[in-house]
């Protein structure tokens, strides 16, 4: 059982993922946080979303993925991330609130990315999770 609920958004343009880092950690993550108490999956992802990237979403164009479990970064703990799509188009994203850099990633660069997403990568790697837009 995980230790910490998230929902996050999965946003692969041109075979690169869309990651965002937050103040001084070392590790890039998928944009999200936390699922608030009676609040849907769903809506945490557009809430997190809006919140870190200054992105409004079409709920009517958020798709779910899956769920990913696997370690948490920077704590010790177990992360499960309910996985999010998007078939529209990302534009104006910019960091706000904690976020300190935005990045899309090559899904072969894995140095700087958290270990829960390194997971997801390996999913969507060996077709246990299909994105598809």
């Amino acid at each position: 059982m995980a230790d910490i609920n998230c929902a996050a958004l999965v946003y692969i343009e041109d075979d690169r993922l869309l990651l965002v880092k937050v103040r001084e950690l070392e590790k890039y993550y998928l944009p999200g946080g936390k699922i608030e108490v009676d609040e849907e999956p769903i809506d945490a992802a557009i809430r997190e979303t809006y919140e870190e990237l200054n992105v409004v979403l079409d709920k009517s164009l958020v798709r779910y993925l899956g769920r990913v479990e696997g370690p948490a970064y920077p704590q010790d703990a177990v992360v499960s991330l309910e996985c999010f799509t998007y078939d529209g188009k990302l534009s104006d994203v910019s960091k706000n609130n904690e976020i300190t850099e935005v990045r899309y990633f090559d899904l072969r660069h894995h140095e700087q990315i958290a270990p829960a997403v390194l997971v997801l990568i390996e999913q969507l790697n060996t077709g246990e999770l299909s994105y598809a837009k």
